[in-house]
C-alpha cells in the first residue's frame, strides 16, 4: 500500500479515554504511524494538546455532539484537503466528516462501535430524548460513506436492520496487545471492566449479585452511574478504580474466573478480547466467538443461572478460559485495518 495521510475524526482521543472508541481510534492512528503513514486527529478537548505520542491532534472545546458536527466544519474541511482518506470513529463527527469527504471527493470510512436502537430510551432515561437519539442514529447509519465498519457481525447485522447499506458494511474486530495479558491461578470472582454508564446494564449485574451472595463481583471503571450503583450494591460487590493500561488491570483480568458484560446494546467490546486473552470464561449479552454463554439483555435470571453454573463447574469454566486464550490470538495487533483501507486508496 502506498504511503498515505489519514484524517481521523472522533469525539475524544487520548489522553482522555472513556471507553473502547477512544482506544480503537488511538490504536488505528498508532498503527498507521508505525507503518510510515501520516496521521492527524481531530476531536473534542483542550486545544493546548497538539499531539499525543507523536500523533498530531487538533482539539476544540465542544460540549455537545451536535455542536461538533456543525461548528467544526471549517476546521475539518481545512484538515482534510491535504489528506488521502477520512476515517470517522463516532456519530459525534459523522455528518461533518461525510459532507467534507463528498465536497473534496475523498474516500471516507465510518467506524461504528455500537448500534443501540431502542436501548437509547433506557440509556437516556427519557422516552423523548431516547427517541430523538434513535432517530439521529438511523439517519447517521444512512450517511453515504464509502464504508461502514462494525466491530462484529452481530453489530453489522443490527446496523443493517436500522438502515446501514449492506453492500458498504464490513466487520473489523478491534485488536489487542496479546502478549500483555496473562493467565494466573483463577480466583472465584466475576469481573466487569468498562464505563459505568446506563448502556452497560450494570443494574442487572448488581441484581444478579444480590441473588448470588456467595459469589464475589469486581467492577472496574468510572462513569456517571458509579455512585448510585455503589449505594445499591450488596457487600459481595467491590468497585475498583484502575486506569486502562495499568499493570494492576492485567492482574485483575488474569485472576478472574468469569468475565461478565451485561450490556443492553453495543457491538463487541475490546474488554471481551482482553478477558479472553486473560483466560476468562465469558457471560455476555453480546454474541461473539467466545467460550461461555450469551444471555439476553436485561435478563437477570439468565445471568444468575450461567454465573452459578460456572462457579459450580469450575473445571469447565477454566477449560473455557483456555479456549478463549487461544481464540484471542487471532486479534493480536491492529494491522488488519489495512484490509479495510486497501481498495479505497
Amino acid at each position: 500500500m502506498k504511503k498515505m495521510k489519514v484524517l481521523i475524526t472522533c469525539d475524544l482521543f487520548p489522553p482522555e479515554v472513556h471507553g473502547g472508541t477512544e482506544i480503537t481510534a488511538y490504536n488505528v492512528a498508532k498503527t498507521l504511524k508505525e507503518n510510515g503513514h501520516d496521521v492527524i486527529v481531530f476531536c473534542r478537548g483542550d486545544p493546548a494538546i497538539t499531539s499525543y505520542e507523536n500523533i498530531k491532534t487538533v482539539r476544540r472545546r465542544y460540549k455537545r455532539w451536535y455542536l461538533a458536527n456543525f461548528l467544526s466544519f471549517p476546521i475539518v474541511l481545512k484538515l482534510a484537503k491535504s489528506c488521502d482518506l477520512i476515517h470517522n470513529f463516532t456519530f459525534d463527527t459523522s455528518l461533518v466528516s461525510c459532507i467534507v469527504a463528498k465536497i473534496l471527493r475523498k474516500p471516507a470510512i465510518m467506524s461504528i462501535m455500537g448500534v443501540y436502537g431502542d436501548a437509547w430510551i433506557e440509556m437516556r432515561k427519557s422516552f423523548i430524548k431516547g427517541k430523538i437519539r434513535k432517530f439521529f442514529e438511523k439517519l447517521q447509519l444512512k450517511l453515504p460513506y464509502d464504508k461502514l465498519v462494525f466491530p462484529s457481525e452481530y453489530s453489522r447485522k443490527l446496523g443493517i436492520r436500522f438502515g446501514a447499506p449492506e453492500q458498504k458494511s464490513e466487520v473489523f474486530v478491534p485488536g489487542i496487545e496479546y502478549k500483555k495479558f496473562k493467565v494466573s491461578k483463577k480466583e472465584p470472582y466475576v469481573l466487569f471492566v468498562g464505563r459505568i454508564v446506563p448502556q452497560k446494564g450494570l443494574d442487572y449485574l448488581i441484581e444478579a449479585a444480590k441473588q448470588l451472595p456467595n459469589v464475589k463481583f469486581k467492577i472496574v471503571g468510572e462513569g456517571s452511574e458509579k455512585e448510585r450503583l455503589k449505594k445499591i450494591a450488596p457487600k459481595n460487590v467491590e468497585f475498583l478504580h484502575i486506569p486502562h493500561g495499568n499493570k494492576r488491570l492485567y492482574e485483575v483480568y488474569s485472576k478472574a474466573l468469569v468475565f461478565c458484560l451485561p450490556s443492553i446494546g453495543e457491538g463487541i467490546g475490546i474488554v471481551h478480547l482482553e478477558a479472553m486473552a486473560s483466560g476468562c470464561a465469558i457471560v455476555s449479552t453480546i454474541p461473539f466467538d467466545y467460550s461461555g454463554f450469551t444471555v439476553e439483555p436485561r435478563n437477570v435470571k439468565q445471568l444468575v443461572e450461567k454465573i452459578k453454573y460456572l462457579f459450580e463447574n469450575k473445571k469447565e469454566a477454566i477449560k473455557m478460559g483456555r479456549e478463549n486464550r487461544e481464540k484471542a490470538k487471532q486479534y493480536d495487533g491492529w494491522e488488519r485495518i489495512f484490509k479495510i483501507y486497501r481498495d479505497l486508496i
